[in-house]
């Protein structure tokens, strides 16, 4: 072998040692590059992951909002149909003995008794005595126990009894119907029952 060909299989030894650190660096850094890209495809499905998680559980907390306020409502609803029956009932039976009382013998002394408290306390002249109808029959003896001048005259919105006393003049009402009484307890009876709902 001559000198030329050792030459050029040294040359041929160095090109392709060179060669192959190049293609070695080449593939290396594809390599880098490929890592690069599916760790950013990764990072970025995690994101989208995340953000679709994120999404989807706002999506179930607003509907399990919606459905607890509706049924949250819904209870209400039936609490408060069942607590009117219940005070319907107890008011319906606060009348039947409003009316058993209204009917029997002491109802006309206590009439006469009320009316002529509320002629001492106010001492009001040119009043009204409103009554209902059936009260009527007591106006002689409850213009006596007013006291003073009194006119008596029938009003449709007193259903249950008792009287009211009006002042045209100073516009001061006396309200001592059994009615007011009885709309009276339906407030206390609301706020001291332990039926309020909240």
């Amino acid at each position: 072998m001559g000198n030329k060909e050792q030459v050029f299989l040294y040359i041929k030894d160095e090109i392709e040692k060179i060669a192959s650190k190049e293609e070695e660096d080449i593939l290396n850094e594809a390599k880098a590059l490929e890592q690069e890209a599916y760790r950013q495809m990764q990072e970025e499905a995690k994101n989208d992951a995340d953000h679709q998680l994120k999404k989807e559980l706002a999506t179930i907390s607003s509907k399990a909002s919606i459905d607890a306020a509706t049924q949250l409502e819904e209870r209400t609803k039936k609490l408060v149909a069942k607590r009117e029956a219940y005070v319907a009932e107890i008011f319906k039976e606060a009348k039947e003995k409003i009316n058993e009382f209204v009917s029997g013998n002491q109802y006309k002394d206590y009439l006469v008794d009320h009316v002529r408290k509320a002629g001492e306390e106010y001492q009001m002249t040119g009043c009204v005595l409103y009554l209902r109808k059936d009260d009527m029959v007591y106006q002689e003896d409850l213009k006596k126990a007013y006291g003073l001048d009194i006119d008596v005259q029938t009003a449709d919105s007193i259903q249950l009894g008792g009287f009211m006393i009006e002042n045209p003049e100073t516009h001061v009402v006396v309200d001592e119907t059994l009615d007011f009484a009885l709309e009276n307890q339906k407030d206390w009876f609301y706020k001291t029952s332990g039926l309020m709902i909240k």
